[in-house]
């Protein structure tokens, strides 16, 4: 049985291990502050945003939106991880993480196993399985083009109910995802 802080840790290292995997170096440009020094002048600061509006998961809270489904699916030990992730127990074998991505996108899905496009209600997702273990199963879904939501699932037992955790756990939320 997949319990408590463990099984929480579990999750976010693999999360972690899909996402270092995925990243890249090079071109996206990312907001920030820069101090413009003028002669003669006090420095300014300006801010910048991403072009295209911002980021599209900022008010995206993961934990309400489990505990809005939880019934549905029965979900119980629903705890925050940290700022991006809540997790929870999908089964008594099957526990998840929902991660907000907002600088990932569906492509940048990584990992080890088989990769599959697949559509989570009306949006683009990526399945992969054993992304971090054998018995782990990822799906991605998209948010925007440059961002995703992540259900991570890890089951004691297969990868089959690793798979069919996360997929119904990313159906269930899905219409709760930012447009």
């Amino acid at each position: 049985m997949i319990k408590g802080l463990s099984a929480r840790v579990v999750l976010s290292l693999a999360v972690l291990g899909a996402i270092a995997t995925g990243c890249t170096t090079g071109g996206t440009a990312t907001p920030g502050t820069t101090t413009v020094p003028t002669t003669g002048q006090p420095s300014r600061t300006t801010t910048s945003k991403p072009a295209g509006g911002g980021d599209p998961l900022a008010d995206f809270d993961p934990c309400p939106v489990l505990e809005s489904v939880s019934s549905q699916l029965n979900l119980s030990e629903i705890e925050k991880v940290d700022e991006k992730e809540c997790g929870a127990e999908y089964s008594p074998t099957v526990s998840f993480g929902l991660t907000k991505q907002p600088e990932l996108a569906i492509g940048d899905a990584v990992g080890n196993g088989k990769k599959s496009d697949i559509s989570i209600g009306s949006r683009k997702a990526k399945r992969v399985e054993a992304p971090a273990t054998k018995t782990s199963c990822l799906v991605a879904v998209e948010v925007g083009p440059t961002s995703r939501v992540d259900v991570i699932a890890s089951s004691d037992n297969s990868l089959d109910a690793a798979c069919e955790a996360a997929t119904k756990v990313a159906t269930a939320i899905e219409p709760k995802l930012p447009k």
